[in-house]
């Protein structure tokens, strides 16, 4: 019996020594795997930032306007060293105008880190505010009166918002990004695919539109995103351009490295911005760690945040400020995805 006992131990002993002689060889071998890993994905960063950055020398870069070197002191600001609030500008300069026309869009786009989550909230251009400087007027003349810098000292002294920098694109550029980037998809109702086609009776592929999801084209994504027609006027219209914002997100995740080369090639020439290319870097990879593929949207005013009213012949939205600066807040900074945030 003892004999056995002694063999049983060997054979344990032995089989003991040969795992661990294994689990040795497989630890030698996933740790080399990993080396190699590293090394291919340090190269592929490495290629990409440096693709990146020869990119980036071909964006407009507005150093006028930077929004850090704007005076908003004596404004009280909300800000986050967890959250990165940018302003999108979409102006309605057209190829034949001089000038720069007023901010037909504007938004905030918020890569929020605490709650991990993108947020994007649309201004309204009826709303009536102060504008520094100026006559109370409608909010989308701020661009018209003084730019960008205007533009952020308004929404500084109205909404209390720091913003850390800009990107703006105009109607002609709009349409060359949406067509790099192979269209965009969006969902139409019935009524909205009417209106284009009724809006655009000869042209081919506003006629193929059906209810539900579309690819729509530049020509057609800015279309969609400019109806102000129906029931819900304005409001509607600001909707659209965050689905397209939404749509493009999207489809921009979803596009092989080599075809965001090329787009960024293409069309970074026609965007403005203030952000330098290690800031820009900075944001991608913050979204791109993310992994999500939703945004949350929001708009000002609020429900029961307004009235309408006419002012020197102007109709516009004459704002409960206090209650539309609190909700502004606390969807950017304090909004986790598990609250009911604001309805349209």
């Amino acid at each position: 019996m003892k004999e056995e006992v002694y063999y049983s131990e060997q054979a344990a002993s032995a089989e003991k020594k040969k795992r661990k002689k294994k689990s040795k060889v497989k630890s030698y071998v996933i740790t080399t795997i990993f080396l190699l890993l590293s090394i291919v994905v340090g190269y592929t960063i490495g290629r990409l930032q440096y693709q990146f950055e020869a990119a980036m020398l071909l964006v407009n870069r507005d150093v006028k306007s930077d929004l850090d070197s704007v005076d908003v002191g004596e404004y009280d600001l909300i800000s986050s060293d967890k959250v990165v609030n940018i302003l999108l500008i979409g102006t309605d300069k057209r190829s034949y105008s001089t000038e720069d026309g007023r901010s037909d869009s504007t938004m905030i786009a918020t890569i929020d880190g605490k709650h991990k989550r993108l947020k994007v909230s649309s201004l309204m251009r009826d709303m009536y505010v102060s504008i520094p400087g100026y006559e109370d007027n409608r909010f989308n003349a701020a661009y018209s009166y003084g730019g960008v810098t205007l533009l952020y000292k308004t929404i500084a002294q109205n909404f209390g918002i720091k913003l850390d920098g800009f990107v703006q694109v105009d109607f002609v550029d709009f349409k060359k990004v949406i067509n790099e980037m192979g269209g965009v998809k969006v969902e139409l109702t019935q009524w909205e695919c009417d209106w284009l086609k009724r809006k655009y009776p000869d042209y081919g592929r506003a006629q193929k539109l059906k209810a539900g999801t579309n690819n729509l084209n530049g020509w057609l994504a800015l279309s969609y995103s400019r109806i102000r027609y129906d029931e819900n006027g304005d409001f509607g219209r600001t909707q659209r351009q965050r689905n397209i914002l939404e749509g493009m997100f999207r489809k921009i995740k979803s596009l092989p490295n080599s075809k965001l080369q090329q787009i960024m090639k293409n069309v970074l020439k026609n965007v403005k911005t203030d952000l330098t290319n290690k800031e820009i870097l900075s944001y991608i990879s913050n979204v791109l760690f993310m992994g999500t593929m939703e945004i949350d949207q929001f708009r000002l005013p609020v429900d029961d945040g307004y009235t309408d009213e006419t002012i020197r012949g102007m109709e516009v939205l004459v704002l409960d400020l206090e209650k539309n600066k609190k909700a502004l807040s606390d969807f950017i900074f304090e909004y986790d995805g598990e609250k009911e945030e604001t309805k349209e």
